[in-house]
């Protein structure tokens, strides 16, 4: 297993802010404080410092990379872990031993179920979670990422994750309509969940209830698609909630909840024919880079969007096993 080295700068400077004893603060969090008199002129200094010479350890010049500031690279060339203690990694919403145990094996979905599954171009995401990813690799490799240029920063320069590669690990769809989900409230998941999922609006309103806005537990969802499978023999309704828990709740589309599946999604499900119309790899890929942008980001300890897809992209991670 290798792993993203960090090394320090010929002039090996650290610094800290001049607020307490030696302890660094996010600038978010310094513009905040009322600062004596007398540290205003050393924070001036180093503002100019960093505007002439560049940020020790980052880019000279700081007109293209304007986040670096709250960059986690920036504070880990001052010595200063996002998190403190034994594990300073991020935590990692990987799912794929979960996946393993809810995805019925070959030729056991109902056969409605698995046409439709067919149709959509959304079959392999059954198959492709990693059972176990490495969350210090992750880590390292995501403090290499910046917004601005939408891209990692290595030793042997710039590297980013294409469309091209979502479409070769996932085969899924590429082509397509691209689809901007809008947040729901708690009243209008619970409606979508109604419609689409064949669940009584009082069930569903207390479940969103309970959840506090548009979102429901994996469990529910889950729970949803046994029934609907099993006790009523609405399979449109099934496949609605199977492909909701497996795209949104557990691969390409997973949040930060760990645990909660967003109602914003379900209007992608109405019509069950048109599922491969959707460009799904887009949706993967904008998903992971907008977690990425966050994560790269000092004051945030979680990973979301689809963590196999990041670690089959790590250019020197050794071979792992899939499924």
């Amino acid at each position: 297993m290798h792993c993203v080295v960090r090394t320090r700068g010929r002039d090996g400077r650290i610094r800290h802010a001049v607020v307490g004893r030696g302890v660094s603060i996010p600038v978010e969090q310094e513009q905040e404080i009322e600062q004596p008199v007398f540290v205003e002129q050393p924070m001036m200094q180093e503002d100019e410092d960093v505007a002439q010479h560049g940020w020790p350890g980052g880019p000279l010049d700081t007109s293209l990379l304007t986040r670096y500031s709250d960059n986690v690279a920036r504070y880990i060339w001052f010595d200063t872990e996002r998190i403190e203690g034994a594990k300073p990694e991020l935590r990692i919403a990987s799912l794929g031993t979960k996946l393993n145990g809810w995805v019925p094996g070959p030729g056991e979905h109902h056969p409605n179920i698995q046409g439709w599954l067919d149709e959509s171009g959304l079959k392999w995401l059954e198959r492709t979670s990693l059972s176990k990813v490495d969350p210090q690799i992750l880590s390292a490799f995501t403090e290499r990422w910046h917004p601005e240029t939408s891209s990692f920063h290595m030793p042997f320069g710039e590297m980013t994750i294409k469309l091209d590669d979502v479409a070769c690990l996932l085969h899924i769809p590429v082509r397509g309509i691209f689809y901007t989900p809008i947040l729901v409230s708690m009243e209008e998941g619970a409606a979508l969940a109604t419609e689409l999922l064949g669940v009584p609006y009082e069930v569903t309103y207390l479940e969103t209830s309970r959840q506090r806005g548009g979102t429901f537990t994996q469990q529910w969802v889950y729970d949803c698609w046994q029934r609907n499978l099993h006790m009523y023999h609405i399979y449109d309704c099934a496949a609605r909630a199977y492909l909701l828990l497996l795209l949104v709740g557990c691969t390409i589309l997973t949040d930060k909840s760990y645990t909660r599946v967003n109602a914003k999604w379900l209007p992608m499900f109405r019509d069950l024919s048109t599922l491969n119309k959707f460009s799904w790899a887009s949706a993967a890929l904008v998903c992971l880079y907008d977690n990425l942008n966050d994560a790269s980001m000092f004051t945030t300890h979680a990973l979301a969007g689809y963590p196999t897809l990041l670690q089959l992209n790590v250019p020197y991670e050794d071979d792992l096993h899939i499924g």
